[in-house]
């Protein structure tokens, strides 16, 4: 009896694990036959474009009402700056400060990254991971801040994000609906038992 019974709940626990190991997958697969194409932009060699600086400037308008978001005047960017200036990016050996890309937040001097640590994201992982996290917390902000800032926000992050190697940003400020899936997986272990 115990050698069936264990026998049975390996099995399972084998099923489990396949099942686990699939769902974590399904996000990277997405990422990588699915690329961001932004069909907006064309490669101009005389005028040489950063879309990180490209981004980080437009978010700067915003902040300073140079370009209005349509958005009561109820001091968003000041709540904008203080998420972002609290939010955590990747960093050497460890999540850091998202202070260590930020120069300047505020509503009087806008919007300044720091992109040149982040100019070889082609070829430094680690860049690539920066740029990533850059890009889901200005996102992450905007949604929860600005939310109406969103639909300026997603065609200049899709742009900087189709530079980023397996970046997993959601440029609209949604949530993937692989969190969701494994949600519902752990609450479906919880409640079997």
């Amino acid at each position: 009896f115990w050698l069936k019974h264990r026998e049975s709940r390996l099995s399972a626990g084998v099923e489990v694990m396949k099942l686990t190991v699939l769902l974590l997958s399904l996000p990277l697969a997405a990422s990588q036959s699915a690329a961001v194409v932004d069909d907006t932009w064309e490669w101009d060699p005389e005028k040489p474009d950063e879309p990180l600086d490209t981004a980080s400037q437009a978010v700067s308008q915003w902040l300073k009402d140079e370009v209005v978001v349509p958005r009561k005047k109820d001091g968003w960017q000041n709540n904008f700056c203080l998420c972002v200036q609290n939010g955590n990016i990747a960093s050497w050996y460890q999540m850091a400060s998202a202070m260590y890309v930020v120069d300047t937040c505020s509503q009087s001097d806008g919007f300044v990254l720091r992109t040149g640590h982040m100019q070889d994201r082609h070829v430094h992982p680690l860049q690539a991971m920066m740029a990533c996290d850059t890009l889901k917390l200005i996102s992450y902000c905007l949604s929860h801040e600005a939310p109406e800032a969103l639909p300026m926000w997603k065609p200049m992050c899709d742009h900087a994000h189709y530079t980023v190697p397996s970046c997993d940003a959601v440029c609209s400020g949604s949530l993937r609906l692989t969190t969701g899936v494994l949600a519902l997986l752990t609450m479906f272990f919880q409640l079997r038992g």
